[in-house]
């Protein structure tokens, strides 16, 4: 069917640009001005020099230049306290179905092992979108399904191919493989079933040197493609630098087109010739034509061998070509939306004959339907996508006025300890220092000059100004304030785990569409469970991904009450309303998550091995066995079990013939109504009857 598109390079390279020139890179630069304290004429000593400013700096030469990490310090704390509620999430896949409620328990542990044990890279991106988010205030972390190969030997010799021959139906051609391989004049024929054997799409030259080698060898070693990686891979990326969308962008989701930049090898350009189906031709060209070449954002114009700069602009790309990947939201001929992928290098539009190129153009095949990312924003300040600051551009200001008073007490600290000499006019002293003999005439023809007077305001204004940027990022600060750090803490961590409950829903519905047909994985932190098997097919479904974290559980004081308040609500339940295998899960998540899952077994499994114990018990009493109970057993359940085995036929006849059989199991029946009754005394002993 004939598009009724025509794609528009040049349109979407001019978009690119303009997304380039956008305010975002100066905002992106000064930010990071602010948290890593960097300004012209610095010098590693902390100080001011004539020889590094150019000019004579204020007050005087060798000055203080201190680096205050103010900035660099918040952003540093809430990186920590947004992963260490990220490693100690609980991650959960609700069905929005009926139908899908008896998927969901095998649904969340999946997509926890996916993202806990099999992607890698998701908690060093993690950490890079955490640092993008406090420091620009903006972020963006890519979801893509990514398959890899990588080249593994393989062997085959002629005894493995002759069994093979033998296995064939004795019409097929196949039984004949042996023969043909030792027939120079079969070799072509030979070439055909042996890779019908390998199973295998190999080249024309890698099979002839395979037959030729059995031929002469008896054996043959070649390389095959195997996959090595076939599942989602995330990628944290800075807005400015990694990421670019046009100016009237309100919602990642609605742009209409997203820009992502990408520095490549000329290896993994020929790998994504390969592995990707990008153009071979437009693969040639970049590699010919557009080494070393990257937009300088800074400068509005392209630079070759770009100089060292902050950030990503310290990487060397003389070496390096920059591609980037256009996503864009645009309808086919049938009015169908739909999110179309291309491919294209910025400084290479058309080819030697001037006709348009690029790597790739496509309909991104993904389900779901979206543009592949999450936009990670701090905050919300107007309907623009990128009206988010960064911690730099807030706390700047405080930054420096902490500066300056730090640098008045240290200049005043250097003037005190060595202060300015005076002397006569053209009689300075040669040499200074304990013990030095300095001639003089009169008087005060050598004398120090006075010591800048001491202004005790200056750490009062240093501690004051800290307080209040204290107060701003949600410190606590006094008693009074306690409160409305920890909502401010929470506050924040919620609106940072909903986000990766984003990236979660994304990565569930790209395994549900690209996933093995059968994968075996295991519950994570588990030691006890067997792998579990599960194919595609098993995970289809609606579910809804949540993340969740509370910030409390940082402060063990708070845990320690909140247990006791547990407890208390347990033993006040005497109508058996509150679910004890739930609470105790909720327990260990107060405690640790991860020991939990090492500890808790799943209820069912926990039911069926009481029963199974007390059902092994009563064999033993059956036997002339007399077995006590165990502490800390599950005595109601089991005591049910036991009455309904002593009910059974084969326990009454056992009873007429042995006596003793029915003492020893209303012994041990007796034994556990006694715990029953003791735990029922101890609840009425502290709530009352």
């Amino acid at each position: 069917m004939a598009k009724d598109y025509e794609l528009n390079l040049e349109e979407i390279m001019e978009e690119y640009r303009e997304a380039l020139s956008s305010t975002l890179l100066t905002r992106r630069t000064e930010n990071r001005k602010e948290r890593f304290n960097e300004w012209p004429g610095q010098s590693s000593d902390g100080r001011k020099w004539k020889r590094n400013l150019g000019k004579n700096p204020v007050p005087f030469d060798g000055c203080s230049d201190a680096r205050i990490p103010l900035v660099d310090s918040y952003v540093q704390e809430d990186v920590d306290m947004l992963m260490t509620s990220l490693r100690q999430m609980k991650i959960t896949a609700s069905p929005t179905e009926s139908g899908d409620a008896k998927r969901a328990f095998m649904v969340s542990n999946l997509l926890r092992w996916m993202m806990e044990n099999q992607m890698t890279e998701f908690f060093h991106e993690a950490e890079l979108a955490a640092n993008y988010y406090c420091e620009n205030g903006l972020a963006l972390v890519s979801v893509l399904w990514q398959q890899e190969t990588s080249a593994a030997y393989r062997e085959i010799d002629m005894d493995t191919i002759r069994a093979w021959a033998m296995e064939q139906e004795p019409a097929s051609i196949g039984t004949g493989l042996p023969q043909m391989i030792e027939d120079e004049e079969l070799e072509e024929q030979a070439m055909a079933l042996g890779g019908d054997l390998l199973g295998e799409d190999l080249p024309d030259k890698v099979l002839r040197k395979i037959v030729r080698d059995l031929r002469n060898d008896g054996r043959a070693v070649y390389t095959s493609p195997e996959l090595v990686k076939n599942r989602p891979e995330i990628k944290a990326l800075r807005v400015g630098e990694d990421v670019f969308f046009p100016q009237d962008t309100t919602d990642v989701q609605g742009a209409r087109r997203i820009f992502w930049r990408q520095y490549m090898t000329a290896e993994q350009l020929k790998d994504a010739k390969e592995s990707k189906g990008w153009d071979a031709e437009w693969t040639e060209q970049v590699l010919d034509r557009a080494e070393g070449i990257s937009n300088a954002e800074w400068a509005g114009e392209t630079n070759r061998n770009r100089p060292n700069r902050p950030g990503m602009t310290d990487l060397d790309t003389r070496k390096l070509y920059e591609v980037v990947h256009a996503f864009e939201r645009r309808c086919d001929e049938n009015g169908v939306p739909g999110i179309y992928y291309i491919v294209f290098n910025p400084h290479m539009r058309t080819t030697d004959a001037g006709e348009q190129i690029v790597g790739r153009e496509e309909l991104l095949n993904y389900a779901h339907g979206e543009y592949p990312f999450v936009a990670l924003r701090r905050e919300h300040l107007s309907r623009r996508l990128d009206d988010s600051r960064g911690y730099g551009e807030i706390a700047s200001t405080w930054q420096r006025q902490i500066k300056t008073e730090y640098d008045q007490r240290t200049d005043r600290s250097y003037l005190s300890t060595m202060p300015p000499l005076m002397h006569p006019v053209g009689r300075a002293p040669d040499k200074i220092g304990p013990g030095v003999l300095v001639p003089r005439m009169r008087p005060d023809d050598y004398q120090y000059m006075d010591a800048p007077r001491l202004d005790s305001g200056s750490k009062e204004v240093e501690l004051t100004v800290r307080e209040m940027a204290d107060r701003y990022f949600g410190r606590p600060v006094g008693n009074e304030n306690q409160f409305y750090a920890r909502m401010r803490q929470q506050n924040m961590i919620s609106k940072w785990l909903h986000y990766w409950s984003d990236v979660g829903c994304q990565c569930l519905q790209l395994m549900q569409q690209f996933m093995d047909d059968e994968i075996y994985f295991r519950v994570v932190g588990s030691r006890q469970a067997e792998p579990i098997r599960v194919g595609r097919d098993e995970i289809q479904g609606q579910f809804d991904v949540m993340v969740y974290y509370n910030v409390a559980n940082l402060d063990m004081e708070l845990v320690k009450e909140k247990l006791n308040l547990l407890k208390l609500a347990v033993e006040f339940d005497v109508n058996g309303v509150v679910d004890r295998t739930t609470a105790m899960e909720v327990l260990f998540e107060f405690i640790d998550p991860q020991l939990g899952e090492r500890l808790l077994k799943p209820e069912e499994q926990a039911s069926l091995q009481e029963i199974e114990d007390e059902r092994t018990a009563f064999a033993q009493i059956a036997a002339g066995a007399d077995v006590d109970i165990k502490p800390g057993q599950a005595h109601g359940l089991r005591l049910q079990e036991l009455e309904r085995l002593f009910q059974s036929e084969t326990a009454q006849r056992a009873m007429q013939s042995d006596k003793s059989f029915a003492d020893r199991v209303a012994k041990r029946a007796k034994q556990h109504e006694h715990q029953l009754q003791q735990a029922e005394n101890a609840k009425i002993g502290r709530l009352g009857a």
